[in-house]
């Protein structure tokens, strides 16, 4: 994935934030009196099924790359072959394989639709209020997701990472969800996304610093498509690492969807998104030499078609047009894309290297993945819900703390501070009381 985290992101609830409070009519459109007004902001309370919908496809997408056509794990040893064969072509159909070859775009899609959540979850909110939601929303299944994987390895030693030399430190680093940032391997290779993620959610508080509004997003889209570009052009590596040009199209143009959703479609707008599907379909190019085990060089029209697909999708549910998926079943679907992302490709394999050694390939397959559906159904259930909960509350109790704080100290200055006034003169002593003549 992607985020994704993302999952998020990539992964977050797709509920739509009514609109943003403080918020003055000239700030939701352009500077141009000529600019057209957008429309009135959207209810509050209006669930996107389609997007509950888009998630899981992208999750499906990725376990399929991983799965179907990858069929391998690198954990900083030897690479590991879970199927017992170094390319799925010789026990899978060669269609599947191909059509799965494709499925990290699944990533892609997360991105986009990250944009369009993050910037609806931001709408009226501090800082620090930003934060907290995504603090809530992403640690809990990420943190058992961390402990769960190890315990599975340690316990389950198919896949050797029981020889690992510095394990416990790098667990402990992972539980940070920066690991990369330091040069820490990641305990599972999917968690690359969430990196990815957590630098998009860094950038986009600094429009939620300043208050998001409509004419702040646009101009920090902008910014950050001119920027990518500019580092793409440069190589500056520092400036890559924060705007991330090979991702920032899909976050881009995701939250140009969200403000064609709440607030209509522009010709501004529109122009947003075409130069992100343009550049984003540019640097979507396969790599075969990077994964041999997939076992053919796959050519790169199906990226192009698939980078449509995905814009006309997020298109669609901007526009409104997408509102009739309405299956509340949905919902659930949606709630188990990201624990699916996090825990499908080591604990998967883990699982897939034990059935297939009794089943053949697709058995193990379907056993799989319904063992990992109902472990992601029992994650939401019993680890998320309650976690997310006590971590909200929690962080709540802290921006309360942190905001009486600086009032008491506010106060404290003020009753302190001297008021300057005119000194009256001092009274006469009795000695120098005047003489009458």
């Amino acid at each position: 994935m992607g985020s994704v985290g993302a999952m998020s992101e990539v992964g977050s609830a797709i509920v739509a934030e009514s609109g943003s409070a403080g918020t003055s009519e000239s700030e939701t459109v352009l500077d141009s009196p000529a600019a057209s007004k957008p429309a009135a902001a959207k209810p509050r309370g209006q669930r996107l099924y389609a997007l509950d919908l888009l998630r899981f496809i992208a999750a499906a997408l990725v376990v399929s790359r991983h799965w179907l056509a990858v069929g391998s794990l690198y954990l900083g040893g030897p690479r590991i072959y879970p199927y017992g064969v170094t390319h799925l072509k010789q026990i899978a159909p060669e269609g599947v394989v191909h059509f799965a070859t494709y499925g990290d775009l699944g990533v892609e899609l997360f991105f986009l639709i990250s944009g369009f959540v993050i910037c609806m979850s931001s709408w009226g909110r501090t800082v620090g209020q930003f934060a907290a939601s995504r603090i809530a929303r992403l640690f809990p299944a990420y943190w058992f997701a961390v402990l769960a994987t190890v315990f599975v390895l340690l316990a389950f030693p198919s896949l050797h990472f029981h020889r690992r030399p510095g394990l416990i430190h790098q667990v402990l680093m992972n539980l940070t969800m920066t690991q990369s940032f330091y040069g820490v391997q990641d305990v599972d290779p999917v968690y690359w996304t969430l990196a990815a993620e957590l630098r998009f959610y860094m950038i986009f508080a600094i429009v939620v610093a300043f208050g998001v509004t409509y004419r702040r997003v646009m101009y920090f889209c902008w910014l950050w498509a001119f920027l990518a570009m500019f580092g793409q052009m440069s190589g500056n590596g520092t400036l890559n690492a924060v705007v991330q040009p090979q991702y920032a199209p899909f976050f881009i143009a995701g939250v140009a969807f969200f403000l064609m959703w709440r607030f209509g479609p522009t010709l501004l707008l529109w122009g947003l998104v075409a130069v992100s599907f343009l550049t984003a379909q540019s640097l979507l190019v396969p790599d075969p030499a990077a994964f041999p085990e997939v076992g053919w060089a796959y050519p790169r029209w199906p990226m192009l078609v698939a980078c449509a697909v995905f814009f006309t999708l997020m298109a669609l549910v901007a526009l409104h047009k997408l509102e009739w998926v309405r299956w509340r079943a949905l919902a659930t679907v949606g709630a188990l894309t990201y624990p699916l992302y996090l825990l499908h490709q080591v604990i998967g394999f883990t699982l897939i290297a034990y059935l297939h050694r009794h089943l053949s390939f697709w058995p193990t397959v379907g056993l799989a993945a319904v063992a990992i559906l109902l472990l992601c159904h029992l994650v939401q259930r019993f680890v998320e819900r309650p976690l997310q909960r006590l971590l909200k509350n929690g962080l709540k109790h802290s921006l309360e703390a942190m905001r009486q704080a600086d009032a008491e100290a506010a106060t404290t200055r003020r009753r302190r501070s001297p008021i300057p006034h005119q000194a009256a003169p001092a009274p006469l002593q009795p000695t120098e009381t005047a003489r009458t003549p």
